[in-house]
């Protein structure tokens, strides 16, 4: 979503570029630590070290807490770039959908192809859901038809059908793809009273409690946009009061985790509010004090700008096939062999990743100005950092 070489100097977008490559990576973790290893109360009473190694590649759900906090700072900037052009719609409608579409319509391609290969080549336990991993636990053919296919191309994953395939970790691209349209819907009617067919899709919150959820963590990041462009135009006065608010964000947040958890549990919306705040206060520390993003993180802040995306919405097939390969095909208990190996499989999915990202991702200007030119849509101004 940023470029960390964009002629704006702000080192803060290069560190949260490296915290996109950071959060991709923790749900590649967890899902390879899932697939590779029995669970830690499976595998009884482990050395600390290995307690140790569950906790540190546990965070998977809590990383894409930090990519939709992410998403509402940089989607703001976005819509606010466009915002009163009399093509507004056209113009952001295309933006938006060449850069989810470019890489998840390849993906859920090249998914099924290797799916039916689990399936048909491997007769994988992984693919037939009996391998008693926890992202796989019914089998993926049931999730390969037509109409699941076609739910996931407008963005019905996990509302209406189930996401398709393997690859489960599409859910948050229809996420994504709502929060899209309901934050410029909302802005526009507030701010010029403007009712469009926009707002009509609010009521696709009615489908799930937890899309609505995810949308209040969003909005937790378009806020710190308007937060940070405020304090920037003031010449960096308020720093205290803005930072002071934040904090009393984070410390309602957990009162209301605290007092919901009895009814809601700690995945409830407690929870959420909670991460999101947090992770929102880090990158308010991060804008204010705007650092140089050291030289050792540069390769993974380059990672985050041009591939974290495709990382994330392409690699669960690949490990899936990758894991089927892999004697004895099924979880085992943890030992030094297997977490080397498991080193080796989050290489060459990164590896995968990067390769998809060439091929997709790399070319979602290319695409945008093509849809332009035949949409007869105006170019969005330049301003921080592209979208």
């Amino acid at each position: 979503m940023s470029d960390p070489s964009h002629p704006s100097g702000r080192g803060a977008f290069a560190w949260i570029d490296a915290m996109r490559f950071i959060a991709a990576a923790l749900v590649v973790m967890e899902h390879a630590r899932d697939l590779l290893f029995v669970t830690l109360r499976e595998a009884g009473g482990v050395s600390p070290v290995w307690q140790a190694f569950y906790f540190l590649t546990g965070f998977g759900s809590e990383a894409v807490i930090a990519f939709f906090v992410i998403s509402g700072f940089w989607i703001t900037a976005a819509v606010e770039r466009r915002f009163g052009a009399p093509d507004f719609w056209r113009g952001y409608l295309i933006d938006r959908l060449s850069r989810l579409l470019i890489v998840m319509v390849p993906a859920l391609a090249v998914g099924a192809v290797l799916d039916l290969a689990a399936i048909h080549l491997l007769a994988s336990p992984y693919a037939l859901g009996t391998s008693g991993a926890m992202t796989l636990q019914t089998p993926v053919a049931d999730r390969l038809g037509l109409g699941v296919l076609l739910g996931n191309l407008v963005f019905l994953q996990d509302l209406v059908v189930p996401t398709f395939g393997s690859n489960g970790p599409l859910w948050s691209l229809a996420n994504e793809f709502w929060y899209y349209l309901w934050f410029p819907s909302l802005l526009l009617a507030l701010r010029s009273r403007r009712f469009g067919l926009g707002l009509l899709t609010l009521s696709v919150g009615l489908l799930s409690g937890e899309l609505v959820k995810g949308f209040g963590v969003w909005l937790m990041g378009s806020a710190l946009f308007y937060l940070d462009r405020r304090i920037r135009g003031a010449s960096g006065t308020g720093k205290g009061q803005a930072v002071g608010l934040i904090g009393l964000c984070v410390a309602i947040a957990v009162m209301a985790a605290v007092y919901g958890g009895s009814r809601l549990g700690w995945g409830g919306l407690g929870h959420s509010f909670v991460l999101g705040s947090a992770f929102a206060l880090v990158l308010w520390a991060v804008l204010r004090l705007d650092p140089a993003l050291p030289v050792w993180l540069r390769s993974m802040a380059t990672y985050g700008a041009r591939a974290s995306f495709s990382l994330y919405a392409a690699h669960f097939p690949f490990l899936l096939l990758v894991v089927s390969l892999l004697p004895p095909a099924a979880r085992t208990q943890p030992d030094g062999p297997r977490a080397l190996l498991w080193i080796a499989v989050l290489a060459l999915t990164l590896g995968w990743g990067w390769l998809f990202a060439r091929v997709t991702e790399a070319r979602t200007g290319a695409l945008r100005g093509w849809i332009r030119g035949r949409a007869g849509a105006t170019t969005a101004p330049a301003a921080t950092p592209p979208q």
